[in-house]
């Protein structure tokens, strides 16, 4: 019966250490964003993003948009800084994201041509202008 205890013993360790490296493993990659949205969205995207895209990054408290993105194309928001913000339209009807800390959305600028007043909910003295034409 030793012998029996010794091999369970050791059976149930080899399924522990299984299960914790697969846990361990995978919570890892989980959490770490994939590196083709950081690069994606790089510093040359304002002057040589496709016709049909459009890139503002929001940094040390501060919108960076690019002069003017045509109507209906998608923006992708990267926030650069610590803390979450949000691309928010002044006027009624436009658009609202929110981008948490580090992270990355996309959305459809508005059909109409227009300027845009933006400003982050969060940070009301972030403001800026977002042209469409």
């Amino acid at each position: 019966m030793r012998m029996i205890n010794k091999v369970l013993i050791v059976a149930a360790a080899v399924s522990l250490a299984g299960i914790t490296g697969c846990a361990g493993s995978g919570g890892g990659s989980a959490t770490t964003p994939p590196p083709a949205s950081s690069t994606a969205s790089g510093p040359s995207a304002d002057a040589s993003a496709p016709a049909g895209e459009a890139t503002i990054t929001i940094r040390d408290f501060a919108f960076e948009v690019p002069a003017s993105v045509k109507p209906g194309v998608m923006v992708t928001v990267t926030n650069a800084d610590s803390a979450p913000h949000t691309l928010t339209a002044k006027s009624e009807g436009g658009f609202d994201v929110e981008v948490q800390a580090g992270g990355t959305v996309v959305f459809e600028a508005p059909q109409d041509p227009a300027e845009y007043g933006i400003t982050c909910t969060f940070h009301p003295q972030m403001s800026g202008t977002l042209v469409v034409r």
